[in-house]
């Protein structure tokens, strides 16, 4: 026993001393680093001053830069699986000096996480697979009287500590307004036999603050391939070799202006930027593949992508899961039963069948059936092409849309098959839409975020043997205002013991769009399962597993999990409250779903609760004043900063908000101000009406509110404007309830 514990003692020793060897090692190396960054002097990287015009910017980027380095080193291995193997260094360093001048900068840049260690490194038997990333930080603050103060990256926080991985926090102390912050993060990683894509890395030419510097490095090992897009006026690298071969791209630009808006854009349509990928290709794997050995390829790569996604549809192996067609066949009675089926509900049938089978399985370990599930998203890609073969083998029409969101970067600037999402368009006695998103997406709704986009089409031609794609161009077209609505209805009453405590009876229907924020907030898991499961006639959750001797053990533990969410209910209703109307509600005495719509688009989804709020009325004396263009909800009044524009404007989607609220005056007051609620607006871009009147003991308010369109051209900012200012000063209107004498 004295000798097992000596051994024990002598292990733990020796672990505590390689430990400390690693932890001096990672310093030491450190301290090269920042040598190696800070020493050099770079011009830019020493200015201390910013030009007086800026100094009413929130921060300035005094010098920004990018470098990326790799190489590749072959490497023995005594492996007789593996035999010789590429070990491939990584070094990208981020390095950034600011300028520090009020508070919001200041609470940006006053931390800085990152992860300090990552170990993937494989082990198998006598085969080891090296994959390790470090990271090592630095930084400096630059006071006004030129004093420099190293921050002592000793004090950083782990927030993970363990023996593969590192995470951390560094704050930066003594950092005030007026100072300069000029910090570096360098990342090093090593990889044996990579065969990952690496990047894409995107370089935006602005941002939130004014650069006046800003420079991009890649030099990249002669065996790479490389492939970049210069998007929205975006100048080009400056490619060459140096004397080892290594491909290198530059980039030095001088005074890029901050974003002008925030507000409804789509920076990646908009704001000039870079995108890079790069990957090692083998001399076997250059002859197919679209990265070229040696090679940097600048341009529009959709060509070379469409080829590849043909190929995966043609071939698309283990991406299909024909589960929902199964579904789709005992719901009718059989494969034969179907031929008497129109098109169109077996159709809908099958997308149901796909939503199902995505959407409602839970693993049985780790059981998770949260609200935060509701918000998991499907691959679009995978379901467009199972649906489409799906629906192609019963000899249903249908073509697939290649997309990308409105959000993101434009169709021409993809650099992978993953900047993609589908659509699958049917024709199947009408036109109809299948979109593979959330749990909550409708048959025949197409998510706002593809709508009006220009699209790929891949038309499935049916083979004896196979089956073919014939691609085209096609647009998504966009759903009006009026199908993307808010209706709310407001029944408002004053508390008798506390005139200053508001009691709201409120229910909202919602369509289109605007209800997946709400549908996915307050629906639960337990009830959506019910109800995809009776869609296409399975047992619930519960009763398969009871059903199952081998699963039957996990009854009790679904429904453990399930109470535990109902019991979460009234949290979420509370949130919603609190969301509309930017503050909580004192209380909640009454909350429901009324109707879930996740099927039909005419049945818009329904839900009311009952609850108690404070803060909308004041005590003036004997009288009090209601603030009651807050009963809309929240409503910010556009930013001085945001008013002037000319860059286009991506909204939402388009879409109609309405309000009906009845505020029930109490006995011995007088409503005062009523007349001051009543408002038109209207122009291109959409309109805004309210119109208030006493009728009997209540204010009646009737607002509408339209938004004509998801994209309007900057010149149209005006209009918009007007509408936004309309509305806010309504919800800055009061009326007030005079004692009655």
């Amino acid at each position: 026993m004295k000798k097992l514990i000596s051994l024990v003692g002598l292990f733990i020793f020796s672990a505590q001393v390689f430990a400390q060897k690693a932890d001096a090692k990672y310093k030491e190396h450190a301290a090269d680093v920042q040598k190696e960054i800070w020493d050099p002097k770079a011009a830019p990287f020493q200015v201390k001053d910013i030009p007086a015009d800026m100094n009413n910017e929130s921060a300035v980027i005094i010098a920004r830069s990018f470098e990326v380095i790799n190489s590749a080193k072959l490497k023995l291995k005594f492996s007789l699986f593996i035999g010789a193997a590429e070990r491939i260094s990584y070094q990208t360093t981020y390095h950034e000096r600011v300028k520090i001048n009020d508070k919001a900068a200041l609470d940006e840049y006053s931390t800085i996480e990152y992860t300090k260690k990552l170990d993937q490194t494989m082990v198998a038997g006598f085969t080891k697979i090296y994959d390790k990333t470090d990271t090592y930080i630095g930084a400096k603050i630059i006071k006004s009287t030129g004093t420099e103060v190293v921050v002592n990256t000793d004090e950083e926080v782990l927030t993970t500590n363990t023996d593969k991985a590192k995470e951390g926090k560094l704050a930066i102390s003594n950092l005030q307004t007026g100072d300069i912050l000029d910090y570096y993060i360098r990342i090093e990683k090593m990889q044996e036999n990579s065969t990952e894509v690496q990047g894409p890395y995107t370089f935006v030419m602005g941002g939130d603050y004014p650069i006046l510097y800003y420079a991009a490095r890649l030099q990249l090992d002669e065996h790479v391939g490389v492939e970049y897009i210069s998007a929205n006026g975006a100048p080009a690298f400056k490619e060459g070799k140096n004397d080892d071969g290594d491909l290198t791209l530059e980039l030095t630009q001088k005074n890029l202006p901050k974003f002008q808006s925030s507000l409804w854009t789509s920076a990646l349509r908009q704001y000039p930027y870079i995108t890079v990928q790069y990957k090692f290709v083998s001399k076997a794997e250059d002859q197919y593949s679209h990265f070229n050995r040696g090679e940097i390829k600048h341009g529009f790569l959709s060509d070379d992508l469409i080829d590849q996604f043909k190929k995966t549809l043609q071939a698309p192996g283990g991406l299909i899961n024909y589960y929902p067609l199964t579904l789709t066949q005992t719901y009718f009675g059989g494969e034969k039963k179907m031929k008497d089926i129109s098109q169109d509900s077996i159709v809908k049938t099958l997308y149901n069948a796909w939503r199902y089978n995505t959407f409602c399985s839970f693993p049985t370990t780790n059981i998770n059936v949260s609200n935060d599930i509701n918000y998991n998203r499907a691959n679009s890609l995978i379901g467009a092409i199972s649906v489409s073969r799906m629906l192609t083998s019963l000899d249903i029409d249908n073509t697939i849309f290649l997309v990308c969101s409105r959000n993101s970067n434009s169709l021409k600037n993809v650099t992978g098959i993953g900047d993609f999402d589908a659509l699958v368009k049917v024709n199947a006695g009408k036109q109809y839409w299948l979109a593979f998103d959330d749990i909550v997406t409708q048959f025949n709704e197409i998510p706002a975020r593809f709508q009006g986009e220009d699209a790929i089409t891949l038309m499935p031609q049916k083979e004896k043997k196979s089956i073919t794609y014939e691609d085209g161009r096609g647009k998504v077209p966009v759903t009006a205002a009026a199908e993307n609505s808010i209706a709310e209805s407001l029944n408002v009453s004053f508390d008798a013991a506390n005139m200053q405590l508001l009691q709201v009876n409120r229910t909202c229907k919602q369509s289109g769009s605007l209800r997946h924020g709400d549908q996915m907030q307050l629906l639960l898991m337990e009830d959506m399962e019910a109800s995809l499961a009776t869609a296409v006639t399975q047992k619930k959750l519960l009763e398969r597993l009871y059903d199952d001797k081998k699963s039957k053990k996990l009854v009790d533990e679904f429904s453990a999990a399930f109470a535990k969410e109902r019991s979460n209910q009234k949290t979420y209703f509370t949130n919603e409250i609190n969301g509309q109307f930017d503050a909580k509600p004192k209380d909640v005495s009454t909350y429901q779903v009324n109707q879930p719509a996740l099927f039909s688009a005419k049945t818009p989804f329904e839900f009311s609760s009952s609850f108690s709020m404070e803060n909308f009325v004041k005590k003036a004396g004997n009288n009090y004043i209601l603030e009651a263009g807050k009963l809309v909800g929240s409503y910010s009044k556009v930013d001085d900063k945001e008013r002037t524009r000319s860059v286009d404007i991506y909204m939402p989607c388009a879409r109609t908000f309405s309000y009906n609220i009845s505020i029930n005056i109490p006995k011995g007051y007088n409503a005062k101000g009523v007349e001051e609620l009543n408002k038109t607006i209207s122009n291109e871009t959409g309109s805004f009406s309210s119109t208030a009147a006493i009728e009997g003991d209540a204010v009646n308010i009737k607002i509408a509110r339209t938004y004509a369109n998801n994209f309007e051209k900057a010149a149209n900012w005006p209009k918009l404007l007007e509408l936004m200012d309309g509305f806010y000063n309504f919800t800055t209107q009061k009326i007030l309830l005079e004692k009655s004498k």
